[in-house]
C-alpha cells in the first residue's frame, strides 16, 4: 500500500480542525495544521515542512462569514507551492466563491458541511494527480518542460469543476439564465459562453 501524502488543514474552529485531522490521520494522511492564514503562511513557508495537498476552508479569522481571507490565502499558497493541489471548503450557496477559488487555481471544492467520504474522494482525485506529475518528472521530464504538461492537467480539471459547478447552478436554477448567472457571480453572456463550452443545454419539456 503506498504512503499516502502529507497535507496541511486550514481550518479556523479549533474543535472542528481537530476533528478533520483524526478523520484525515485515521485516511492515511499525515497531517499539519493551521488556524489561520498567518499560521498557514509560516507552514508553506519552511523548507522542512513538505506538503502536497491542502484543504483549506475559505471562512478564515478575522471575518470568518467573509471568503476574502481564505481566497487570497489560496493565492499565496499557490504562489509559494505552484504543484500543491487545494481542495477548498466553501459555504453553501456560495457558487461565485467555488468559481473564483477554482479561477485562483483550487483543484476541487466542497460545499459545507463536507462529508468525510466527499473530503475522501476529493483527496483521492489530487493524489492520481500528483502521481501522475511524479511520473512525468521520473521518466526524464525536464523542469522547465514538466511545467506544461503540469499545467494542462490542472486547467483539464479545472474545467472539469468548473462543469460540475455551472451544471449544478444551472439545475437547482431549474435553467433560470438569469437566477444562475446571479448565484455565479457572472453576466448572463459569460454565463452563455460556459453553457457553448460545456454543451450544457436545456432539457426538452
Amino acid at each position: 500500500m503506498s504512503v499516502l501524502p502529507t497535507l496541511l488543514l486550514v481550518e479556523d474552529d479549533a474543535s472542528l480542525r481537530d476533528w478533520w485531522c483524526g478523520s484525515l490521520e485515521d485516511m492515511g494522511y499525515s497531517v499539519l495544521s493551521a488556524g489561520s492564514a498567518a499560521e498557514a503562511l509560516v507552514i508553506a513557508r519552511q523548507a522542512q515542512a513538505p506538503f502536497d495537498l491542502a484543504v483549506l476552508d475559505l471562512g478564515l479569522p478575522p471575518h470568518p462569514n467573509d471568503p476574502t481571507e481564505g481566497l487570497e490565502l489560496l493565492r499565496l499558497l499557490i504562489l509559494e507551492r505552484p504543484s500543491l493541489k487545494v481542495v477548498v471548503l466553501t459555504g453553501q450557496d456560495e457558487p461565485a466563491v467555488a468559481l473564483t477559488a477554482i479561477g485562483l487555481g483550487a483543484f476541487d471544492f466542497l460545499n459545507k458541511p463536507a462529508s468525510s467520504q466527499r473530503l475522501r474522494e476529493a483527496l483521492a482525485r489530487a493524489v492520481l494527480f500528483l502521481q501522475a506529475e511524479k511520473q512525468l518528472s521520473t521518466d526524464g521530464q525536464a523542469r522547465m518542460t514538466l511545467t506544461a504538461p503540469i499545467g494542462e492537467g490542472v486547467r483539464e480539471f479545472g474545467e472539469a469543476a468548473q462543469e460540475k459547478l455551472v451544471r449544478s447552478v444551472l439545475a437547482d436554477s431549474q435553467f433560470n439564465v438569469a437566477q444562475a448567472a446571479r448565484k455565479l457571480g457572472l453576466t448572463r453572456e459569460h454565463l452563455y459562453y460556459f453553457m457553448k463550452k460545456f454543451g450544457i443545454e436545456r432539457a426538452s419539456s
